[in-house]
């Protein structure tokens, strides 16, 4: 019998202590992962939000702590523009508005002059005319969510607004906005003559390096920033936080996993110790006695680690289908993810298998062929 199927055999000695480490391993894995991919879809969502927008460079309040915290004078636009370079520009002010049915939605205002009114894939209705006031487009996901078509009413920020149009973005966070007339948002959000950020397009066949050059211009301007949307993303400090947050949560949860299977082994190891008595006695070496011990710490990481890819892809498919998470985020386990926190999870049941196998590698033949 080699040492893998004397694992297996030990291990199905004890199904109901061995299911239960199992399903924690499987658990802690499948949250950590979880947790991972959501932090990291939503950031991808939003990149692919910006992205989709046809944004080279986004121009934000020098010192904002995250793309939602920073406001730029209206009229600062017009100077952006101006920068040689830069082939077009135009404000944005948008924030999380309570809507109907106390709904918070992501809410964004455009100008009438704004081009990105013209880059909206309507799927019916139409857009904003110059000049109209009280009118919304809304995202396929938004309009679903609130449960609202064409030339119905919606509330945003206790103000009402018809819907006019009906988008089909691609990205995820586009297909949940709420589009409306930049005048209406600054007013009904006390914010006259503001936008949160300002969205550029430089001349095309722009050089790297002249991309460089027109995000110095910019900054010259006084207290602005000009990023790409990778590094805006980068530097927010929001998806910072989510970031820390979700690594913290889910290397707590892994170790947790490590803890199931140190328990577990620990018990086992007490309940076998005329056994492995026996099998020093037999002439087998401390690091034989060891290595068995840690191989069926192996096994119930490798059986929990398979059920943890399960339950997270799992998630994967459900999690769409629940209207808070599947209108913002999408989540999608990767190669890139999985392979962390699998070589982690390994990582740490092997140390959490090393101290029994060493209790039961110190053990005396005799000492141990005299317990019961």
């Amino acid at each position: 019998m080699n040492l893998a199927s004397l694992a297996l055999r030990n291990l199905g000695r004890r199904p109901i202590r061995t299911g239960l480490s199992i399903l924690g391993i499987g658990l802690a894995v499948g949250s950590a992962l979880a947790l991972i991919s959501l932090s990291r879809s939503i950031k991808d969502s939003t990149r692919a939000g910006l992205d989709e927008m046809g944004d080279d460079l986004v121009v934000m309040q020098k010192g904002a702590s995250d793309i939602f915290g920073g406001f730029i004078p209206e009229q600062t636009i017009a100077r952006v523009a101006a920068v040689p370079g830069v082939a077009r520009a135009t404000g944005e002010l948008f924030m999380f508005a309570p809507s109907t049915n106390e709904r918070s939605v992501l809410t964004q205002g455009w100008s009438d002059t704004s081009y990105l009114w013209k880059q909206v894939p309507l799927r019916e209705g139409r857009v904003p005319v110059p000049g109209e006031r009280g009118v919304a487009v809304l995202g396929e996901a938004a309009a679903t969510s609130l449960g609202k078509k064409l030339d119905d009413e919606i509330q945003i920020l206790g103000e009402p607004f018809k819907v006019i149009g009906v988008a089909n973005y691609t990205a995820i966070v586009n297909r949940g906005l709420v589009l409306i007339p930049l005048s209406d948002l600054q007013k009904i959000s006390s914010r006259p003559e503001q936008v949160t950020v300002i969205h550029v397009n430089v001349e095309r066949g722009a050089a790297a390096v002249d991309l460089e050059r027109v995000k110095g211009a910019i900054e010259t301007l006084g207290n602005l920033t000009a990023s790409t949307a990778n590094e805006v993303l980068n530097k927010d400090r929001n998806f910072a936080i989510l970031d820390a947050v979700s690594l913290a949560i889910s290397i707590i949860a892994i170790v947790m996993g490590a803890i199931y299977v140190l328990n577990a082994l620990v018990m086992a190891t007490q309940e076998r110790t005329r056994e492995i008595g026996i099998f020093a006695a037999i002439g087998w070496s401390k690091a034989r006695i060891m290595t068995s011990i840690v191989v069926e710490g192996v096994a119930m990481c490798v059986i929990g680690c398979g059920l943890g890819l399960l339950l997270s892809f799992g998630a994967a498919l459900a999690f769409p289908h629940i209207p808070a998470i599947g209108n913002l985020v999408s989540f999608r386990p990767s190669i890139e993810l999985i392979a962390p926190v699998l070589a982690a999870a390994f990582v740490l049941c092997v140390l959490g298998s090393l101290f029994p196998a060493w209790r039961a590698a110190r053990m005396l033949p005799a000492e141990a062929l005299r317990r019961i």
